[in-house]
């Protein structure tokens, strides 16, 4: 018989599958995050957002606030690992797609639902959707630092998608939607007019508009941010095997709104072929055309037709950045 992981009573994962290769990556987390909300008292998760001037603000978020599930205990939730967030789909032309290749390039690792006996779970409450970046502590960049250990988080382009998709479904207003529109209006037309949305070099020389009309959003709708990035941390003593004995796991919950402010301090202030600025101007843009797209005049209008969403050639399934960031422990 496998042992369990801790608060995982339903998923659509066997018990066996759950500790798999890969698979393990997403739910021994989620196995973690239980672990710390059973703790009497129970202990909150490190939380990465941004505040009203699209400042860094690290702050702390409860568990049961993380999976949206307040009143409810792990055993009442299902994990569905690698899905996709119905809820969004409202914003999608043709929603998540109708066969498991078109789905399968939109999902992401983890939907927390409501577990409800008698029901299939494709009709169970969607809670929240969440990308999981298991992360190991010092890597390769940081091993000779051993007093500030940092590591590498590399982003697929699902996340981004999600992050967009999060900032609009908490818009309830056409007065929003249509603000929102009218920031990107300007860049967004320089680019079409330029067929820019195609070209590195005009990404990048566009950048600073890009980046002042998307801080400007998120400035402005800062208390619309959510959990977005789940990211546990593994510490071992160099890079040996053994785990860091005082502090050996941590786990860091990153909203969407710092997701984007992460990538955004990649992307260039003038025209560039350096490869990380390219790439994350190239996350930008693809940012911007998810919100321009979404922020239509009425919900007929706000659809995203993914077909429609340009990125320079050779570029369609890269990932979408590669960001350094620093961890500290024991404070």
């Amino acid at each position: 018989m496998c042992a369990k992981l801790l608060g995982i009573e339903h998923s659509n994962h066997s018990n066996v599958k759950l500790w798999s290769k890969n698979v393990f990556n997403s739910t021994f987390p989620v196995a973690f995050a239980n672990y710390l909300w059973k703790c009497n008292p129970p202990q909150k998760v490190k939380y990465v957002t941004t505040d009203a001037n699209f400042n860094i603000v690290i702050d702390e978020i409860g568990v049961d606030e993380l999976f949206n599930c307040s009143g409810l205990k792990a055993e009442d939730l299902y994990f569905s690992f690698e899905d996709v967030f119905s809820p969004y789909e409202r914003f999608l032309e043709g929603g998540f797609g109708t066969t498991k290749r078109l789905r399968r390039a939109k999902k992401i690792d983890l939907v927390v639902k409501h577990f409800e006996e008698g029901k299939e779970p494709s009709n169970y409450e969607n809670l929240r959707a969440l990308e999981i970046k298991m992360t190991v502590v010092p890597d390769n960049s940081t091993i000779n630092t051993p007093n500030d250990p940092g590591s590498e988080i590399v982003i697929r382009p699902t996340t981004t998608l999600y992050a967009a998709l999060g900032l609009l479904d908490q818009c309830k207003f056409p007065k929003q939607f249509a603000d929102i529109k009218g920031t990107l209006h300007d860049i967004w037309i320089t680019l079409n007019d330029e067929n820019g949305w195609t070209r590195n070099a005009a990404l990048t020389e566009n950048s600073s508009k890009m980046k002042d009309a998307t801080e400007q959003i998120c400035k402005k709708y800062f208390k619309k941010q959510i959990p977005l990035l789940l990211q546990p941390i593994w510490k071992t003593n160099g890079q040996d095997h053994e785990l860091d004995k005082e502090h050996a796991l941590d786990l860091i919950a990153w909203s969407n709104l710092a997701y984007v402010k992460l990538f955004l301090t990649k992307v260039p202030n003038a025209q560039t072929d350096d490869p990380t600025a390219c790439r994350a101007a190239r996350c930008l843009s693809k940012f911007i055309q998810y919100l321009y797209a979404g922020s239509g005049n009425s919900d007929i209008d706000r659809r995203i037709n993914l077909k429609f969403i340009k990125v320079p050639d050779g570029y369609q399934t890269d990932k979408e950045h590669r960001s350094q960031f620093k961890c500290h422990y024991g404070a």
